[in-house]
C-alpha cells in the first residue's frame, strides 16, 4: 500500500536521498521526507514547486487586477454620460480622454516601474499597487466631476505600468528553460480577463447600478491580492546593471517594435468591425451579434496559441520560432483582404490571432535573463502603445483609404519590424559571444 502524501504543498529540495531503501526496494526509491518516503515519480506528480506556485499566484493576481479594470470598462462611457453636464459633444470629447488615459500613461511609467524594481523589492511594488488600484475603483463612484474622474484615470494609468514588476517577478522566480512558458501563462491571464470581465461587469452594473459595480471590482482585486500575498515569496531588489550595448540596445528597440506592431494586431480590429461588417451587408442586429461572436472566438484562439506555441517552443530555439510565428501572422493578416464573408473572415482572424498571441512572450524572454528592470518595463509599453495606435491606425487609414490598404500595411510592418529584430538580435548575439559588449 503506497504511503500517503503529506498534506499541502512542500518543497522538494527539503526531501533527501534514503539510503536505507534503496537495499530494500532499489534504486527508484530514493526520498525521504520526515518519517515517509517515495518514489522519483511520485514527488515529481504531487509535488508543486515553490516557483511554480508563486508564478501562479503572480498570474493570478494580475489576472484580478485585469478582470477588475476591464469589468469597469465596458460601462465607464455610460457612467461618463450620466455625471457629464456637457453636450453630446463635449461628453464624446471627455470619454475619449477619460478612457484614453490609462493605456498613455501605463506606456509612459512602465520603464519606471522597472526602474524602481532596483531600490524596492518587487513583490512591495506589486502589492502596494494592486491594493491602490483597489481603492481607487471605490473612488470612482463618488465622482461627481469629469476632471476628478480623469484625475483618477491617470492615477490608474500610473499604477497600470505595475503589470511590468510582474513581468519581473515571473522572471525571477522562474527557471531559465521555463522562463518563456511562464511568461506566457502571465499573458494568457490577462487575456482571459480581458474576454470574461465585459459581459459581467454589463450584466452587474445593469443589475446593482455603478456605485456598487465599482466597489464589487474593487473587492475583486482584493480576492486575488492574497495569492500574491500569501503564495510569492519575497525575492531581493534587482541590480541596475550596466547600459547595454549599441548592438543591444538596438535589438531591444526592435524588439519593442516587433512587440507594438503584435498588440496592433490583436487591438485594431474592434474600431472598425461595424465598417467590415457593413461591407458584408448584415442588418444592425445580426452585425451586432456577429461582432460579439467574432471578438470572442479570435480572444478564445489567441489563448489557445499562446499556451500552445510558448509550451512546445524550445528555450533555444525562441529567435527561430518568432521568425515562423511573425510569417504566418503576417500571412494571415494580408489574406484577410480575401475574407468574402463573415466566416471566411473569421476564420482568417482566429488563425492570425492564434500565432501573432505568441509572440510578446516569446520576446519578453530573449531578453529577460539578461536585460534590467527598466528593459523589462521599456519591452511592456508596447503593450500599452499598442492598445491605442491599433484602433487610431485602423480608423485613420479607413477614413482616407480602404480595408485592405490597412490590412497590408499591418502586414508589412510586421515584416519589417520582425527582420530587424532578428537582424539586431544575431548581432548582439554573436557580439556577446565574443565579448564585445
Amino acid at each position: 500500500m503506497p504511503l500517503p502524501l503529506p498534506k499541502g504543498h512542500f518543497d522538494k529540495s527539503r526531501a533527501f536521498p534514503n539510503e536505507d531503501l534503496q537495499g530494500i526496494f532499489g534504486p527508484q526509491v530514493c526520498y525521504k521526507y520526515g518519517t515517509q518516503s517515495w518514489t522519483r515519480w511520485e514527488m515529481n506528480r504531487f509535488a508543486l514547486p515553490i516557483q511554480d506556485k508563486g508564478v501562479f499566484s503572480v498570474a493570478l493576481s494580475q489576472f484580478g487586477n485585469t478582470f477588475a479594470m476591464n469589468f469597469i470598462a465596458v460601462f465607464m462611457p455610460f457612467y461618463i454620460l450620466k455625471i457629464s453636464p456637457f453636450g453630446p459633444k463635449e461628453t464624446l470629447l471627455w470619454t475619449g480622454l477619460i478612457m484614453g488615459a490609462p493605456s498613455l500613461m501605463a506606456a509612459l511609467m512602465a520603464p519606471v516601474w522597472g526602474r524602481l524594481t532596483s531600490r524596492f523589492k518587487p513583490k512591495l511594488l506589486f502589492e502596494r499597487a494592486i491594493l491602490c488600484n483597489g481603492i481607487i475603483l471605490v473612488l470612482y463612484g463618488f465622482a461627481g466631476k469629469l476632471y476628478v474622474l480623469l484625475l483618477l484615470r491617470i492615477m490608474l494609468g500610473i499604477l497600470g505600468g505595475v503589470s511590468t514588476v510582474g513581468l519581473i517577478l515571473i522572471s525571477v522566480l522562474s527557471p531559465k528553460e521555463r522562463l518563456h512558458k511562464n511568461l506566457s501563462l502571465y499573458q494568457i491571464a490577462m487575456t482571459s480577463a480581458q474576454l470574461i470581465a465585459p459581459p459581467a461587469g454589463a450584466y452587474l452594473v445593469a443589475l446593482a447600478g455603478y456605485r456598487p459595480s465599482f466597489a464589487i471590482a474593487s473587492l475583486i482585486i482584493g480576492i486575488f491580492f492574497f495569492f500574491c500575498f500569501r503564495y510569492v515569496k519575497d525575492v531581493p531588489c534587482q541590480k541596475a546593471g550596466p547600459n547595454p550595448g549599441q548592438a543591444r540596445q538596438r535589438g531591444i528597440f526592435w524588439g519593442w517594435a516587433l512587440s507594438l506592431m503584435a498588440t496592433v494586431h490583436i487591438t485594431y480590429l474592434p474600431s472598425i468591425l461595424p465598417h467590415i461588417l457593413e461591407d458584408f451587408r448584415l442588418g444592425e442586429e445580426t452585425a451586432l451579434t456577429s461582432a460579439g461572436i467574432i471578438m470572442m472566438a479570435y480572444t478564445i484562439t489567441a489563448i489557445l496559441g499562446n499556451y500552445l506555441i510558448n509550451n512546445f517552443a524550445p528555450r533555444d530555439r525562441l529567435r527561430r520560432v518568432i521568425l515562423y510565428v511573425g510569417l504566418l501572422a503576417a500571412f494571415f493578416q494580408a489574406a484577410l483582404c480575401f475574407g468574402s464573408g463573415v466566416f471566411s473572415f473569421t476564420l482568417i482572424r482566429m488563425l492570425q490571432t492564434g500565432v501573432i498571441a505568441a509572440v510578446f512572450p516569446m520576446i519578453l524572454s530573449v531578453f529577460a535573463s539578461s536585460e534590467r528592470g527598466e528593459t523589462m518595463g521599456f519591452l511592456n509599453s508596447a503593450r500599452f502603445a499598442g492598445n491605442a495606435v491599433g484602433p487610431l491606425l485602423a480608423t485613420s487609414i479607413v477614413a482616407s483609404s480602404s480595408l485592405p490598404v490597412l490590412y497590408l500595411l499591418i502586414s508589412g510592418l510586421t515584416l519589417v519590424a520582425l527582420a530587424a529584430f532578428l537582424r539586431a538580435t544575431k548581432t548582439a548575439s554573436s557580439l556577446q559571444q565574443e565579448g564585445s559588449f
